[in-house]
């Protein structure tokens, strides 16, 4: 019966972990004048391009804000600023749009 009990316990857990989401979607304003959209969920940050299409950026260790990147992308911050990189592309200083947001 115990064993049942656990069984249970574990499979509700799965399901408000699926239904529970954290998702964040911030609104940056950037140098290079268009906004970047950035969706942060389940430790990745989503970057959505205006055509709607998304780049996942899975989040990486690091000592204070945040980071998430793959190997040609890079989104880096801390508090409402955040830097994002394409590629050897010149980094992209972006300020958050609306503080509300987070």
């Amino acid at each position: 019966m115990r064993t049942l009990f656990v069984l249970a316990a574990v499979a509700l857990a799965g399901c408000a972990s699926i239904t529970g989401s954290t998702e964040r979607r911030i609104t940056y304003a950037c140098e290079r004048g268009a906004d970047l959209v950035v969706v942060f969920d389940d430790g990745a940050a989503r970057i959505v391009n205006p055509d709607g299409t998304e780049i996942v950026l899975p989040s990486r260790e690091t000592g204070s804000g945040f980071l998430y990147e793959t190997p040609t992308h890079s989104l880096r911050g801390q508090g409402t600023e955040a830097v994002y990189t394409i590629g050897r592309m010149a980094p992209n200083r972006c300020q958050q749009n609306n503080t509300a947001d987070m």
